[in-house]
């Protein structure tokens, strides 16, 4: 049964997988219990909100009657449950205006209440109120009404009712004569033709120059969201062609130069950019040159005349130390990295990066010059720290240091990035505005593995540029060359598809197993089984969705062990279940990937929490954390940058995030094993073809 009814808020837990599980009372009295997926609901409610809800009344074995929420959003209390409103809600908080003097205002103005406080009616409020007071109370009204209208808005035209957040952020007044104003500047959050749908319906005509300006920003933006931060002009005409639906290049030409002329977008050699990605690629140029410019190791410190000897000595000593003699690319590495200001260190599985970044601390300790080191992802911080014994930090960590000046910004230090090739734009650039002014930056990492995420190139250009220091380690390790991943590594990173055997038991080395994506789990198994008596086993998908995605996987796993354990249906979680943390709490440094299993299930008073073991430390994760873990039997490849596994299950099937870098990348997670499960055609043609990341447009240069 359907049901729409208006509420205020009595109480709110945190609801599965995101959203909410809260309840409130309609103007009836009656007494209702909501449960909100986090799709559906553009944020959790507060209490003494009210709420307009619509959903499907079903029947809980256990909780009875609740409404499963599809549609959510607040608005102005109606009638008397303005009174539960005023006194209840956190914007209302210490006006001392509580349920009886909320009541009293009722009796006194009734439905002009909300009337006198839209208008701002000081005199009819202070009937009841001191002037200061109702002042506030106004204040404090408009800036609620003025997110419900906000949502209000973003519902009736169809939007996403979660922007409401991010608008509020941009605009934290004013947002919907904003809108009016320029609808299109809602292209920052959603796509073109809906924007332009609901332009046209707000009186925008097409030959508004509004919308010419828009159509060429929205194409830009569709670029940026395919990662490219430059667009050839046949690119951009093109695309704003099919925007405006024009007839002729003569109006499209129109459309770019009222876009120019507006200041929209950027025009360079190469082509057309957005303002802020050209800006982003601009700056993070101009302080990277900075850097490159500054003064070379031997004549910067004061104590390092002898930084020759002294790097030499490292290297020697570390080589009796550890009996592991460091190669000429690697000796080359550290000079490199102790001497230049600017520089890159790139090299394949086992080509002992790490081995590098070891010697380049002893140097930089000797010398008395600190190091800064960090990585994007939280287990490639931890595995920096684990490698070189010293302080790493993920680079949210680092720049949320600087923010608080925890970071001296008149010191000198050797800034390592590892993991570089996963930093996009963005990234790079806050880091390039918080890093020491006199800094000296090491970017290490491989630039044939996956690309960022986000829009841009950054660390791939600097690998390539003639004018950055760069050593590229080749020779791997004897101790790397048994378990044969990085030969077969080697050849997927020149676009070779290797030769893989057969798959027989724990022995070692790349396999592949021939599936299809029906009997893809019993493969899997069939694997896992072999390999019973390895703890360190991963599985890494390709994508979330579909038969062979992560999701499935861990639904199809969990449906399978979770049998007769204890656990929560609710949750899809059971005691001895792989894990993963996908938030950055530095409180209880916990990261996003932090991986682990579930111990056990406790709880009191009605309220339950996980017994967890994350990146080898015991956690107790309560149920409001909930939303921050996800069952882990498969992650997916990206989640795995900066982890190493023992052995690792890769399924493979044909799909357009497939291409050489994800294969090889999915590869040099594995210690030991790797077995690829699949189609071995789609294999052969992603490692084949050229990498995405080589079709990237990009304006950055150095």
């Amino acid at each position: 049964m359907t049901i729409s009814v208006t509420v205020t808020v009595s109480s709110v837990h945190p609801g599965p997988s995101g959203g909410a599980v809260f309840s409130g009372r309609d103007n009836k009295g009656r007494q209702l219990r909501f449960v909100a997926h986090r799709d559906h609901i553009c944020r959790a409610p507060f209490v003494g909100e009210t709420w307009a809800l619509h959903g499907e009344s079903r029947t809980h074995p256990r909780y009875g009657e609740q409404v499963h929420v599809d549609r959510a959003r607040p608005v102005e209390p109606a009638d008397r449950l303005i009174v539960g409103f005023l006194s209840r809600h956190p914007a209302f908080d210490g006006l001392g205006i509580g349920k009886a003097k909320a009541a009293r205002l009722w009796a006194k103005l009734g439905r002009r209440l909300p009337v006198a406080l839209a208008g701002g009616d000081i005199t009819a409020l202070s009937t009841v109120l001191p002037e200061h007071v109702a002042a506030k109370l106004v204040d404090a009204w408009r800036s609620v009404m003025d997110e419900a209208n906000v949502i209000a808005f973003l519902d009736q035209h169809g939007f996403d009712l979660r922007l409401a957040n991010k608008l509020g952020a941009v605009w934290p007044e004013g947002t919907i004569a904003k809108l009016h104003d320029n609808p299109y500047r809602m292209l920052a959050f959603a796509n073109w033709e809906r924007v332009d749908r609901v332009a046209r319906l707000l009186g925008v005509t097409e030959d508004d120059p509004r919308s010419h300006v828009a159509a060429v920003e929205a194409f830009l933006y569709r670029r940026l969201d395919a990662k490219h931060t430059l667009t050839p002009r046949a690119t951009l005409l093109d695309g704003v062609r099919s925007h405006l639906r024009a007839h002729s290049l003569s109006e499209v030409d129109v459309a770019v130069e009222q876009a120019r002329n507006a200041n929209a977008i950027t025009v360079t050699g190469g082509g057309y950019q957005p303002l802020g990605a050209a800006a982003m690629e601009r700056i993070v140029a101009d302080r990277l040159r900075e850097i490159a410019g500054g003064v070379p190791g031997p004549a910067r410190n004061l104590f390092s005349k002898n930084l020759v000897s002294i790097t030499s000595e490292a290297i020697a000593e570390y080589g009796s130390a550890t009996r592991f003699k460091l190669n000429t690319g690697q000796k080359d590495a550290v000079r490199m990295a102790v001497h230049q200001p600017l520089s890159v260190l790139t090299g394949g599985a086992g080509t002992g990066k790490t081995t590098v970044l070891q010697v380049i601390h002893r140097v930089a300790e000797r010398v008395g010059v600190p190091v800064l080191q960090m990585a994007l992802s939280g287990r490639a911080a931890q595995r920096m720290r684990e490698a070189t014994s010293r302080p790493a930090s993920t680079i949210a960590a680092f720049l949320r240091a600087v923010e608080r000046r925890a970071i001296d910004a008149e010191s000198e230090p050797l800034t390592i990035i590892d993991e570089a090739s996963m930093l996009d734009l963005p990234m790079m650039y806050s880091i390039a505005r918080a890093i020491p002014l006199r800094a000296r930056l090491l970017l290490v990492g491989d630039p044939y593995q996956l690309p960022p995420i986000g829009f841009g190139l950054v660390f791939h250009v600097l690998a390539e540029s003639p004018t950055v220091p760069r050593v590229e380690l080749v020779e791997v390790h004897r101790q790397a060359q048994v378990s044969g991943i990085p030969q077969a590594a080697y050849q997927v990173r020149h676009g070779l598809a290797p030769s893989l055997a057969r798959f027989a038991d724990a022995r070692g080395g790349v396999s592949f197993v021939d599936a299809s994506s029906e009997n893809l789990i019993e493969r899997m198994l069939s694997v896992r089984a072999e390999w019973s008596g390895c703890r360190d086993v991963q599985i890494l998908g390709v994508t979330k969705r579909g038969a062979s995605g992560t999701r499935n996987i861990n639904a199809t796993m969990h449906a399978r062990a979770s049998a007769g354990k204890p656990r929560l249906d609710r949750w899809a979680f059971a005691e001895g279940e792989p894990i993963i943390y996908l938030a950055n709490d530095y409180q209880k440094e916990l990261w996003n990937g932090s991986l682990g299993r579930i111990e056990k299930i406790v709880g009191s008073n009605g309220r339950q929490s996980l017994l967890c073991r994350l990146d080898g430390v015991g956690h107790e994760v309560p149920e409001e954390d909930f939303p921050r873990l996800e069952l882990a039997y498969a992650i997916t490849v990206h989640k795995s940058q900066g982890s190493q596994f023992d052995r690792v299950i890769v399924p493979v099937f044909e799909s357009r995030l497939l291409d050489r870098t994800l294969i090889y990348t999915a590869m040099t997670r594995g210690v030991e094993q790797v077995v690829f499960i699949g189609d071995r055609r789609a294999f052969d043609a992603a490692v084949a073809a050229p990498p995405h990341s080589h079709e990237r447009q990009v304006g950055f240069a150095i």
